[in-house]
């Protein structure tokens, strides 16, 4: 499947890359504006750096990179990126993980539990608190991964960001959640020996590194979805001095992972920068988005895109009204007639994935066309197939030429009916992101009967519809 093509800077860019003072870089960037480009390029000028540094100062030892994401399929993609800026350095390791392999590999690979037992083991403890057992699990998760051990108190009154304004989350109910919830998850964990990932970060951010190689050049792509013990454990792991870069869209946040640097470890930054300009999407495609982002609080660090700054025009999206096989009849035929299969790319997005796609895969076979499968893959492929199918979470990062969504019923996409929730606050986030992956076309599905309610967000004079049976 298609990478990212070699680029030339921009000047906005280029004033990015030229910095080498070591410490802490944040680039803010909207969706489609080059952020991981940037930092990637940046990767190149950081590692010819610290090379003739190592050299100039007769270092035995190599000039050791680490560059982080946040899933498994971002992971892969931005790997074959990442090595071919480093192409042609000698005494440099690169290291290309997502946190969570790189977290257990420092502790010796032991027994994780997964995320669905650990969301398991968390509802046992909330159904006597709560009804809405999804959104207050991300809360837990959110209350967890922002306070160390010894300091989950200061969740009781700490300013509460990034989760929508309703439900509403009193002290009340946040004594309850603390305490009835988990406290006693974390006893549990004790008593049988278990660590879930949280447990991971915590634990890396507090071992001795005394033997253990830093990092002279550390890159954190996609890091507002990373929490704040994930990033004390990538502090602690740093040479005196090195150059570490954060790559973040506030805007684009889809985990409730929300803290402030300074709480995290990071004190100061000596560069922020930001980019607007959109360099991804068509006028069209930016228009269909913008709906979906417009009056959406912004946070810190979030950068909303410059809808204005496209350069480029193309098709209006497509938004088809049916069954899942009409939609899939009409994205199909547009696909097989306008889609040049050995130089584009295309990603079919969804919500859930796993089963959702199984009649999609036997789709594609019976009209003979190869896919892959990109979510959780850690390894990006590199064969002839041009479609990707893809959860939209696991999207993030990546961009296609095509992108389409079938699917996008409100079963897919619950959340609550109050003014400011925070669930769907972070599902049109998702479907924004999703949508901002195109390069040239978009295509959203949904069944008549069970629209999902951010399609009626939509500009209808953004889009071209199609009803189909």
């Amino acid at each position: 499947m298609r990478i990212l093509a070699e680029v030339t800077p921009t000047p906005e860019q280029l004033k990015i890359l030229a910095n080498t003072t070591p410490g802490f870089t944040l680039i803010r960037g909207a969706a489609g504006s080059g952020k991981t480009t940037t930092a990637l390029l940046r990767l190149r000028h950081q590692c010819n750096y610290w090379t003739q540094r190592r050299t100039r100062l007769g270092l035995a030892d190599p000039v050791r990179v680490l560059v982080l994401t946040y899933n498994r399929t971002l992971e892969g993609y931005i790997a074959e990126l990442a090595r071919r800026q480093v192409t042609g350095h000698t005494g440099l390791h690169l290291e290309v993980s997502t946190f969570g392999k790189w977290a257990r590999g420092l502790l010796g690979a032991p027994p994780v539990m997964g995320h669905e037992d650990t969301a398991a083991s968390v509802r046992r403890f909330l159904k006597p608190v709560v009804t809405d057992l999804r959104y207050f699990g991300n809360e837990v998760e959110y209350l967890m991964g922002r306070f160390e051990t010894g300091r989950l108190h200061e969740y009781l009154d700490v300013k509460r960001e990034g989760r929508g304004s309703t439900p509403r989350v009193e002290r009340p109910l946040r004594e309850r959640l603390l305490n009835e919830v988990v406290l006693p998850y974390n006893a549990e964990k004790a008593a049988l020996a278990q660590r879930d990932w949280n447990d991971v970060a915590l634990e890396v951010a507090a071992m001795s590194v005394t033997g253990t190689p830093k990092w002279d050049i550390v890159v954190v792509d996609e890091a507002q979805d990373f929490s704040a013990n994930q990033i004390r454990a990538v502090l602690a792991h740093l040479a005196d001095p090195a150059t570490v870069t954060f790559v973040i869209d506030a805007a684009q946040r889809i985990y409730p992972r929300h803290f402030t640097w300074k709480e995290a470890g990071v004190d100061s930054f000596v560069n922020r920068y930001s980019l607007a300009n959109n360099y991804r999407n068509t006028r069209q495609i930016a228009a269909f988005a913008r709906p979906l982002v417009d009056g959406l609080p912004m946070e810190d660090d979030g950068t909303l895109p410059d809808f204005t700054s496209c350069t480029t025009d193309g098709p209006l999206p497509l938004v088809v009204e049916g069954n899942f096989s009409g939609q899939l009849d009409v994205m199909l035929d547009r696909l097989t007639n306008t889609v040049d299969f050995t130089a584009e790319s295309v990603a079919f997005l969804h919500p859930l994935g796993g089963g959702w796609f199984g009649y999609l895969r036997d789709r594609l076979r019976g009209d003979g066309i190869p896919f892959v499968e990109l979510s959780r893959s850690s390894v990006w492929p590199t064969g002839p197939e041009a479609v990707g199918l893809c959860t939209l979470a696991s999207a993030k990062g990546l961009e296609f030429d095509h992108v389409l969504m079938p699917g996008l019923n409100q079963q897919v996409t619950p959340h609550g009916a109050d003014a400011g929730d925070g669930q769907l606050e972070n599902l049109r986030r998702l479907i924004a992101m999703g949508v901002g992956r195109a390069r040239r076309t978009v295509a959203l599905g949904y069944k008549g009967q069970d629209p999902s309610t951010l399609v009626g967000l939509l500009d209808p004079t953004t889009y071209e519809k199609v009803v189909t049976r």
